[in-house]
């Protein structure tokens, strides 16, 4: 099992950071340039709705998502899984923290387990570990970004 995690203050009440991340079209709005998200399937966020997402890593190379919402707190947390995907496994939880200067801070943590024994895990040694940081470095920044500027 491999975990990883991060965080970024931003500089908007914590229902409104919330409130971002409940709406799923906003994915395809803090998804890194190169990779394409189309949302196949969603309702309105609450435990136990499912989303279904097709991603594009890479031209020509698709992935279904199939995730579920475990944990709705509003505002303070929200928790997916992944039901079938690339992983193995894949959980992630976004925590909503209220600073007492009004910001909120982003807590972004992942659960995940690669697919393929020692392969998987000699890929993530070698380039899916900095990948994802990456990825989720975009994804905070971009989403600060959006909610800062007021065009979230």
């Amino acid at each position: 099992m491999q975990y990883f995690s991060r965080s970024i203050e931003i500089a908007a009440d914590q229902d409104v950071v919330y409130g971002f991340h409940t709406d799923p079209a906003n994915l395809a709005r803090i998804t890194p340039p190169g990779t394409r998200v189309r949302i196949l399937q969603h309702d309105a966020p609450g435990e136990g709705v499912e989303i279904i997402l097709r991603v594009w890593p890479f031209p020509f190379i698709s992935q279904k998502w199939h995730m579920r919402f475990e944990v709705i707190d509003p505002p303070r947390r929200l928790t997916d899984v992944m039901l079938s995907g690339p992983f193995r496994r894949w959980k992630q939880t976004r925590e909503f923290v209220l600073l007492c200067n009004g910001h909120t801070l982003l807590n972004d943590s992942v659960e995940y387990e690669l697919p393929l024994g020692a392969l998987g895990r000699l890929a993530h040694r070698l380039f899916l570990a900095r990948h994802i940081e990456q990825l989720f470095t975009y994804r905070q920044q971009h989403t600060k970004k959006l909610i800062e500027n007021h065009s979230a």
